[in-house]
């Protein structure tokens, strides 16, 4: 199996600015592309192979087999997820097993109503 995904992990606390970070990068690169919130969709998907998967709503890490996140993070696609400690068990396994797989965290942290601090890792 081989796959030349990335996963970029966002990780800050509710309202940090983690889906207009997406949206402004998928604007950008991507402009015919009408960037929304995947909060009640978990999943949207621009273009063939960008993703932004929100799991804010994910109880338990059994329903995200059902909605095929494993394929996702599989294929040659650049995915974003916000929450990710909500699939950490998918993630690793996927990681272990297609070593291919670049993965990167940005964390937002909420320094005042305006501005934000970013740490990429």
């Amino acid at each position: 199996m081989s796959s030349k995904s990335v996963l970029i992990l966002l990780h800050g606390d509710l309202g940090a600015g983690k889906t207009t970070l997406v949206s402004t990068i998928v604007k950008r690169y991507l402009p015919d592309a009408k960037p929304s919130s995947p909060t009640f969709n978990i999943i949207n998907q621009y273009h063939d192979r960008v993703y932004h998967v929100d799991l804010y709503r994910i109880k338990d890490e059994s329903e995200l087999e059902n909605i095929g996140l494993r394929e996702i993070l599989e294929g040659n696609n650049l995915v974003f997820i916000e929450w990710p400690c909500r699939a950490s068990r998918i993630i690793a396994s996927v990681s272990e097993a297609i070593p291919q797989i670049k993965v990167h965290h940005i964390y937002i942290e909420v320094i005042s109503e305006t501005e934000r601090k970013y740490t990429l890792n």
